[in-house]
């Protein structure tokens, strides 16, 4: 049996202490890199520098992002929203919002910060290597990119609260790709309890909500159930893009009755924050400034410009408003930048006034609300709780009831409101779910306050009064013959 050469032992190599001082820096170094607890592990992207310079093909390093934006079984963080993309900035739930990453073909200055929440760029140098995030240079080339874009999840719309699909289905929170429907809004289970009984729609009314209005000084019954109408649109405002939906035309009959109140509980119920209020312009690129200022945070879906008011008592028209208000998409040019902001029209629109004198073509699309209070509005007090600090507290409950509306209206095989309006697709179901929820009185006002609204109509009956009012004017009455009596 062979044996096996012995080899000769190698002889030791003496370390110096130059190399023992470099050994232990570059453990030190190796060290540094290694995550602390707590450490977020990013995804890593690869050939770029810190410049914006690509050192692979551009192609390549899209491929990358792709695959950390649009992860493979996992939520997307990343959306198309629009003519934008959008990043979500939910964290277990917490902290909902969408924050605009580019607009247009915009890139925004804050897209670098929040996309180093996902991943952050690698380089390696001669000596080193060196992280960071993405350079703005080479941002622009990747988020203008047609494969990422066709890549990213769609979002068609974008809600704080709950909505109802097309079958009329209550959706939760979440991302829900059937219908590209994102929501950022609590969990409610519709309330399945029997309507009350009672003589007026207030005491007819579930018993959180009637608390909330009840010490609202609505004019007529309509009036409050208008109201109610526009609380159930933003439950089923994905029902309304692509058909009309009606704008609000918040009327009181002087100043300090509720009118601004009565919206920023609106906006509390639906998107959960208090809306930043517009005031009102007859400027129309002042106007369109401040709307698009107000909804690009896509923080609020209630729209309410307020405290409309003319000199002399000139009607109330826009063009801009009267426009995007019945548009599928709103349209809105962004200030000092030569693109537009575009989002679905997912939007309630609303205007607050005194003594309210509209165009003809506001009047149209109008939802008349009206206010009403005699004597000095400051001896106007809330018997009950305070209405904004109520809706907050009670959002859940409150939402709650207004689903149970919808529901009982599907069970009861959700027959069609019958009054006529110019948004005839959106009266027929918002009635149709009043009616079957004991409240009939939607839209009976309008008749009325078109009248009184409309300073076309009034003009003309001016026009007409002083024209009899003239002893040799062109129009005489005429007494008729004893034989035509």
């Amino acid at each position: 049996m062979a044996t096996k050469k012995k080899q000769p032992k190698a002889p030791d190599v003496p370390v110096s202490a130059a190399q023992l001082v470099d050994q232990l820096e570059a453990a030190l170094r190796a060290l540094g890199t290694l995550l602390l607890p707590g450490a977020r592990d990013l995804n890593i992207v690869r050939g770029i520098t810190p410049s914006g310079n690509f050192t692979v093909p551009a192609e390549n390093v899209i491929q990358q992002v792709i695959l950390v934006l649009v992860p493979p079984g996992c939520p997307p963080r990343v959306y198309a929203y629009g003519e934008s993309i959008v990043f979500d900035t939910t964290v277990n739930g917490q902290d909902s919002a969408l924050v605009t990453l580019r607009s247009g073909t915009r890139v925004e200055s804050v897209a670098p910060s929040y996309l180093t929440n996902l991943l952050v760029c690698e380089h390696e140098t001669k000596t080193d290597t060196i992280q960071f995030s993405f350079p703005p240079k080479a941002l622009a080339v990747l988020l203008n990119a047609e494969p990422l874009n066709r890549a990213l999840t769609r979002i068609d719309l974008y809600a704080h609260r709950p909505l109802f699909s097309r079958d009329f289905t209550l959706l939760g929170p979440g991302y829900h790709p059937e219908y590209r429907i994102l929501i950022h809004g609590p969990e409610i289970e519709p309330d399945s309890e029997p309507q009350p009984d009672g003589d007026t729609p207030l005491d007819r009314l579930p018993p959180l909500l009637r608390e909330l209005l009840g010490d609202f000084c609505f004019r007529e019954a309509a009036d409050l159930t208008n109201y109610l109408g526009l609380l159930l649109t933003g439950l089923l405002t994905n029902h309304f893009l692509t058909v009309l939906k009606a704008l609000a035309l918040i009327d009181g009959n002087q100043p300090g009755v509720g009118k601004t109140l009565l919206m920023r509980v609106l906006g509390i119920l639906l998107d959960g924050v208090d809306p930043h209020l517009i005031h009102y312009t007859p400027d129309e690129e002042e106007i369109q400034k401040r709307i698009c200022a107000t909804l690009r945070p896509a923080r609020q879906s209630v729209l309410v410009i307020d405290n409309a008011k003319q000199p002399s008592g000139t009607p109330i028209s826009s063009p801009a408003i009267e426009a995007n208000s019945m548009a599928p998409e709103i349209s809105l040019r962004i200030l000092g930048v030569s693109e537009n902001f575009v989002r679905p029209n997912d939007v309630i629109w609303s205007l607050t006034m005194n003594q309210t004198k509209v165009s003809p073509d506001l009047m149209s699309r109008g939802l008349p609300i009206r206010l009403a209070y005699d004597g000095p509005p400051e001896s106007r007090v809330f018997t009950g709780p305070d209405p904004i600090g109520f809706a907050r507290d009670n959002r859940l409950g409150i939402l709650a009831e207004l689903a149970g509306f919808v529901v009982r209206w599907n069970q009861a095989g959700r027959p069609a409101g019958s009054r006529s309006h110019r948004c005839h697709e959106w009266a027929k179901v918002i009635g149709g779910i009043l009616g079957a929820n004991g409240l009939p009185d939607f839209l009976n006002n309008y008749e009325e306050a078109s009248g009184a609204f409309n300073s076309e109509l009034e003009d003309l009956t001016s026009l007409v009064e002083a024209a009899l009012a003239q002893p040799n004017g062109p129009f005489v009455n005429v007494e008729p013959k004893e034989d035509e009596q």
